[in-house]
């Protein structure tokens, strides 16, 4: 159990020795959160059935047909005697013995327990110090916001300033609006605000959750508050989804038996979130901060939701699901069910199961909203450019990402060079293998030190931003540009200038070292070189993007150049989360004084401070 299924009783047998429990037929055993508990037939690797039963973050698997009685009628017990769970078939009696081994591997693991459940907890440990934490958080006290204070509110967060034409080539389309505040003095991002330095600190009604399934009773709790407001603009949101949707299809039609691929379903759900981050960002008329439709920051955050758990599905190799893998209604709540992603550091999804399986319809099938219709809302005519500033969000957000598995690329190259250096920690070589062994423990997380990760990736990436332009009004084939061939390396001057102008700063800056030293520089110097080689191509392609960005928007574009610093304070923004993506350039600074900084044209190579 725990996290591994138990698939055959031996296998259970061999747990409950190791942990043995003595159990007496006469024990009256508990289920202490039976409503947790939720099950499905799956047909295992072998091709034969198996019953599955989901609590929480554990599951327990049966693959033995007479056991599946077993395991049906235990998810239907608040308590039991022991000795009973023999009666428990549809046949014969179970063994005692048999049963008895089953009950106490279920003991050992928590799933049961010898005593009755207490009054229901109306807070947990965890969400008390979450609050305690809130409490003693530093947060703004007046809002933030990027439009106009772009320049501003960015060097404030991370003491560098950024125009307003560069921030979707810094920040995702589908983060920019979590700051904002609605006309109910809510965030749009409620508790998942990105930078949480933006997050002010907003009263909020936490409740533990009764729901049944995997968040029932949760250590983390769901946000009422939030819950709220979706119930009271719930038909006017699925009218305006519905409205999104139509869109969309008119653009990238469905599958020939209906479903959607899933890579569009993840397309449609960031053009849901651009809707309003359009009209928040747009430069005529923009809706002030503050004043944004309660309608459609919940629409924000029911859609979020379905974002987040389609990119992780796409991005995970284990369970290979390309772009146009289909997907219906029913297999996507199934994922957010039993993967857990009701679940949050923060709290627990607000929505019953009902809004839930009503929000995926809605979304995936078009189904009709009951009453009578609503007005047509003034946004309404901005839905076609919402959809086109979405499709430009992707295709940022490929070429955002993409380059960042190229600098983990990097780092695998560099850390292998380093790692067999046996240098004093003062030592250039011994500073250097100490912060990218640092930054190493911070790559773990994101699962990209594996080159089949960073290969799948790389595959979605490249569906991603060839479908992203194919939906844009207008397109036309002969514009196409392909990722592979931004991210195909600068094989020119500049590159080799570079790289012989960081071999000679590295070995200066180490003393002229000789030997295997003098090797183990160079190669860091080329994995760097060969990473800026790549870097170069991609801000081109990030500013021509940017430029379609900033003509639909209706706002300039800026004079001075993108560059690779520009690019960092994506990574200096996450800093503190726990998908903290380290900078490469940023060890060399700081462990040899040598400062980087790139263009779409040239490298800029010096000693920090000059």
């Amino acid at each position: 159990m725990n996290q591994e299924a138990v698939s055959q009783e031996p296998q259970v047998e061999q747990e409950s020795a190791r942990e043995a429990v003595p159990l007496d037929p006469h024990e009256v055993l508990y289920v202490p959160l039976r409503r947790r508990f939720t099950s499905e037939y799956v047909t295992n690797e072998e091709g034969h059935p198996e019953l599955l039963i989901h609590f929480g973050y554990d599951e327990v698997s049966f693959d033995e047909p007479d056991l599946f009685a077993f395991g049906e009628t235990l998810m239907q017990q608040d308590q039991f005697m022991a000795g009973s769970a023999t009666a428990w078939s549809t046949g014969e009696p179970y063994a005692w013995e048999r049963v008895k081994r089953l009950l106490e591997a279920l003991l050992a693991e928590g799933f049961l327990t010898r005593e009755p459940p207490g009054k229901p907890p109306t807070e947990s440990e965890f969400h008390r110090k979450l609050m305690e934490d809130e409490a003693r958080r530093e947060a703004p006290t007046e809002p933030l916001w990027w439009n106009p204070d772009c320049a501003r509110v960015m060097e404030r967060l991370t003491g560098r300033p950024l125009e307003l034409g560069h921030l979707e080539t810094v920040m995702p389309v589908h983060r920019i609006a979590h700051p904002a505040l609605d006309a109910e003095g809510r965030h749009v991002g409620e508790m998942n605000v990105f930078p949480n330095a933006m997050r002010m600190k907003i009263p909020t009604e936490w409740r533990m959750c009764q729901y049944p399934g995997s968040r029932y009773r949760n250590e983390a709790q769901m946000n009422v508050t939030a819950l709220k407001a979706m119930t009271r603009y719930w038909k006017p949101m699925m009218q305006g989804l519905l409205r999104v949707r139509e869109e969309f299809l008119r653009r990238y039609p469905l599958l020939p038996d209906g479903r959607w691929r899933m890579g569009d379903l993840h397309a449609l759900a960031c053009d849901v979130l651009a809707l309003p981050t359009l009209l928040l960002m747009r430069g005529n008329a923009p809706v002030p901060n503050g004043t944004l439709e309660p309608v459609l920051s919940s629409i924000f955050r029911v859609t979020d939701g379905v974002r987040m758990v389609l990119a992780y599905l796409m991005f995970l190799p284990e369970r290979p699901m390309p772009y146009d893998t289909p997907i219906t209604p029913a297999e996507l709540y199934r994922f957010v069910e039993y993967g857990n992603f009701f679940i949050s550091g923060r709290g627990v999804c607000a929505g019953p199961q009902p809004m839930v399986e009503e929000l995926f319809a809605t979304l995936m099938e078009g189904k009709p909203v009951t009453g009578a219709p609503p007005a047509v809302p003034e946004w309404n005519a901005d839905i076609p450019a919402a959809v086109d500033y979405g499709q430009l969000g992707l295709q940022l957000y490929a070429l955002q990402f993409n380059l960042w598995s190229y600098m983990a690329r990097a780092y695998e190259v560099i850390r292998e060079a380093l790692l067999p250096v046996e240098d004093a920690p003062g030592s250039v070589l011994g500073r250097l293998r100490e912060h990218v062994e640092r930054d190493w423990e911070l790559i773990l997380p994101t699962r990209m030190e594996q080159a089949a990760q960073r290969d799948w990736a790389e595959a979605r990436y490249i569906e991603m931003f060839d479908r992203a332009q194919r939906g844009m009004r207008g397109f036309r084939e002969d514009t196409l540009l392909h990722l592979r061939d931004v991210f195909t390396p600068a094989r020119d001057e500049m590159d080799a200038r570079t790289r012989t102008l960081l071999r000679e700063l590295l070995h200066a800056r180490a003393g002229s070292p000789s030997g295997t030293r003098r090797d183990v520089l160079d190669t860091v110097a080329d994995a760097i070189a060969d990473f800026l080689a790549i870097e170069r191509p991609v801000l081109r392609a990030l500013d021509g993007v940017q430029r379609q960005v900033n003509a639909l928007l209706q706002r300039p574009h800026p004079e001075r150049k993108l560059t690779s610093e520009d690019l960092a304070l994506q990574h200096r923004l996450r800093v503190g989360t726990f998908g903290v993506l380290p900078h490469l350039m940023d060890v060399l600074r700081d462990e040899v004084g040598i400062a980087l900084e790139t263009t779409e044209d040239t490298t800029h190579c010096s000693i920090a401070g000059n």
